[in-house]
């Protein structure tokens, strides 16, 4: 047996054999391929058949989406004519419906003008070229009041103007409802079939390809052959050509186009731009979706060309097939005939190639690790005992915040460099973070371990100070035996979105907090101001002194304390405009700190000011920006009342932004209060002490001005071992620069000087 396949062998390889075997398989390959080519080619013309209809079909929805486009544009201007007809009369009222008419008479618009109640025509502007007389009795059953305030097109009209020929026409009407109480009808007659012909016309489909459209009773709105505009698709055909059955277009138009559907379908006709005789036709299908039509009304386009078209693609692409066939049997002679000359140079390519692609591994690891290296995430990965086995630069710059020193009672120096990779890779987490911190990383690692999958989880981190939200996910890596062997965590800082996320929760909820308590203060002014009202009439019925009058003091002072707050609600809904000006800083801050200097000394509260007198002037009221600091500085003391303090005002010019900084040693906002804090009627103090609008108002007048009011705190409550205190800073954008104050001195004081 092996001898035989020997043979065998030895006989294929005979040059002569070789060759004799090489040209058998070459012409039944070349037959194959032929056969191919025949078999795919029915396959082909009817791939090219939907392709060619697809493209059709764009056409008729662009052409719809135009007609739509037009049909609106009319409505909107009868809804322009028709606002100008209630404020206006005579001359003003003439030009604008010409206007209108001049404007629109490329879309269709024949005829505008005002019929009265009774049907009767007070004035009307038409186009002398086109329009046609209007029966007086169907105007007026189209135009019959209604009270809906929606412009549809009203029912299509055929008139003949010509023999043989026909126009669609149709009205808009809309009615008007003057002041003093007489009501008219402005319409707008529309050439239905202009409209249409305007944006159908000049279609083509292929080289000689049209479109035409039709109404949901099968009238002809538009067709290239004249004689068919104003008739019925389902007759007017058969009339044509008696002898050709129409049965498969009347099917499409009956069962689908005026049923407002899309699609595609082919029919036999027996006419094309003047051809006359039996052929197959593409047609694509689309309805015109369009507000401005009443319900019931519904239009369609259809955009055709006969197969006879496609077949000329398909003879195309079916030449070049066999040219491809070609080229490609071609090839693979000419490849066969070179592939041992050139084996040799193949082989030495694969060598080079093979050294190029180890270059490009190296290179693609060293993208690797600087992608890692210099991503913006903490990338690390773990063991399962918590050992550190690799980890980015970000990571060790977060890490070198984390890690306890030796000074702390951990593993590290208290001196080491901890930003060097090499103090952590090896070393547990429990041996270099704090334990509430190494207890809650164990947690999710053991997660990771039990669900043998991707664990996600948010957690917070203090870094020097600082709270930042974590977005973590764990990953575990298997090993060959499918076991956990490292787990990969990827951390994402996502502080900022979270703040931003409050803020917009914030904006919002004092947003819907501020139109209730509007609503709440406007129905509490009512009964006060006749409380109010009562009180001073009944005054003037008891003398000073007496017992009567004393209580009508009390009731008109109580009064007046809940019109003040009554003020404040207002004042946060609708913050008033004020005196818009611009602000001096140093002049705002030194007016309200001599104010409440001798509060200051009875609280026992050190002031220390750190405001230049020389500061851009930021846009705002005076007196507003004042109410601004001075509530700040209330709430100061407030949070230092009971042990005293420092409280601290500093200002900076920065970049198009002065910020205003009231610093205080109080006992700090706790994390849970913080959301909250500028929310109207939201306070901290006793009863009776405060209203809670305090910081709702100065939130609202920095917005209007387009500042911006942040704090920072630290509550003894959340942090024992660090210092208390609150910072509020006001940032409002600069108005007139310190530049061009010092230069406005200068020419002053060179006024006065000459």
């Amino acid at each position: 047996m092996i001898a035989r396949l020997r043979d065998i062998v030895n006989y294929l390889l005979n040059i002569r054999n070789m060759v004799v075997t090489s040209s058998v398989l070459f012409f039944f390959t070349v037959g194959v391929a032929f056969f191919m080519i025949y078999q795919n080619a029915g396959l082909m013309r009817d791939q090219i058949n939907d392709d060619f209809n697809e493209q059709q079909l764009i056409l008729g929805r662009q052409a719809a989406a135009q007609i739509d486009a037009m049909l609106h544009d009319i409505e909107i201007e009868m809804e322009s004519v028709k606002r100008l007809l209630v404020q206006e009369s005579g001359k003003p009222r003439r030009e604008a419906m010409q206007a209108v008419l001049e404007r629109t008479r490329s879309k269709g618009l024949m005829e505008i003008g005002i019929m009265d109640s009774e049907g009767r025509i007070i004035e009307s502007y038409s186009d002398a070229d086109i329009a046609r007389p209007a029966p007086l009795p169907e105007m007026r059953d189209e135009c019959k009041e209604g009270d809906s305030a929606h412009v549809a097109l009203g029912p299509l009209r055929v008139l003949q103007i010509g023999p043989d020929r026909y126009m669609v026409t149709s009205v808009f009407c809309s009615p008007i409802a003057f002041e003093d109480g007489h009501k008219e009808v402005l319409f707008a007659r529309v050439d239905v079939s202009r409209l249409v012909a305007s944006v159908t016309g000049n279609i083509r489909s292929g080289k000689t390809g049209y479109a035409w459209v039709i109404d949901e009773k099968g009238t002809f709105l538009y067709h290239p052959e004249q004689e068919f505009i104003g008739m019925n698709a389902f007759t007017v055909r058969k009339e044509r050509k008696p002898y050709i059955s129409f049965v498969q277009i009347n099917r499409i138009m009956k069962d689908s186009m005026l049923k407002g559907e899309e699609g595609t379908a082919t029919y036999v006709s027996g006419w094309h731009r003047g051809i006359q005789g039996k052929m197959t036709k593409l047609i694509a299908f689309t309805p015109v979706r369009s507000a401005s039509l009443s319900d019931g009304h519904a239009w369609a386009v259809a955009v055709v060309a006969p197969t006879s078209e496609v077949a000329e693609a398909v003879h195309k692409v079916y030449s070049r097939h066999i040219k491809a066939e070609a080229a490609l049997i071609a090839g693979m002679f000419v490849f066969g005939v070179l592939a041992a000359i050139y084996h040799q140079r193949i082989s030495q390519a694969l060598k080079e190639r093979v050294k190029r692609t180890e270059a490009d591994l190296q290179e693609t690891e060293r993208t690797y690790q600087r992608v890692v290296e210099q991503a913006t995430d903490l990338i690390y990965i773990l063991d399962p005992d918590m050992r550190v086995v690799l980890l980015n630069r970000h990571t060790i710059q977060t890490f070198s915040n984390l890690v306890v020193t030796e000074t702390e009672g951990g593993a590290i120096p208290a001196d080491a460099d901890l930003t060097r990779a090499e103090l952590y890779v090896g070393r547990r987490l429990d041996e270099l973070f704090r334990p509430v911190d190494a207890a809650f990383m164990r947690k999710q690692i053991d997660k990771v371990l039990e669900l043998r999958s991707s664990h996600s989880y948010e957690h917070t981190l203090d870094i020097k100070g600082r709270r930042i939200n974590l977005n973590t996910k764990l990953v575990p890596i298997r090993g060959d035996q499918d076991e956990v062997r490292q787990i990969l965590g990827i951390s994402r800082d996502v502080t900022e979105k979270r703040e931003m996320d409050q803020r917009i929760y914030n904006t919002e909820k004092l947003a819907s907090i501020g139109t209730l308590a509007a609503g709440v203060a406007h129905e509490i002014n009512n009964p006060l101001a006749v409380i109010l009202g009562f009180t001073d009439l009944l005054l003037d019925q008891f003398k000073e002194g007496a017992p009567e009058y004393e209580d009508l003091k009390v009731i008109e002072y109580n009064a007046n304390s809940a019109k003040k707050i009554v003020e404040k609600m207002l004042g946060f809904a609708r913050i008033t405009e004020g005196l818009e000006d611009t602000v001096d800083i140093y002049h705002s801050v030194d007016t309200v700190t001599n104010i409440v200097k001798n509060t200051l000394m009875t609280k026992k509260i050190d002031l220390v000011m750190d405001v230049p007198e020389k500061l851009s002037r930021v846009r705002g009221d005076p007196r507003e920006f004042q109410q601004v600091i001075f509530n700040l500085i209330n709430n100061s003391v407030a949070a230092m009342e009971e042990k005293g303090g420092t409280l601290r005002l500093s200002a900076t010019d920065d970049n198009g932004w002065v910020h205003v900084s009231i610093s205080d040693t109080g006992v700090g906002i706790p994390d849970k209060l913080k959301p909250q804090i500028f929310d109207p009627f939201f306070t901290t103090k006793k009863v009776g002490e405060g209203t809670g609008l305090g910081l709702s108002l100065c939130y609202g007048i920095v917005k209007k001005y387009g500042g911006k009011i942040n704090f920072t705190s630290t509550s003894a409550q959340d942090n024992p071992n660090i210092p208390s205190g609150t910072t509020f800073t006001v940032s409002m954008p600069v108005q007139m620069p310190v530049e061009w104050r010092k230069e406005g001195m200068n020419e002053a004081a060179n006024s006065r000087g000459g």
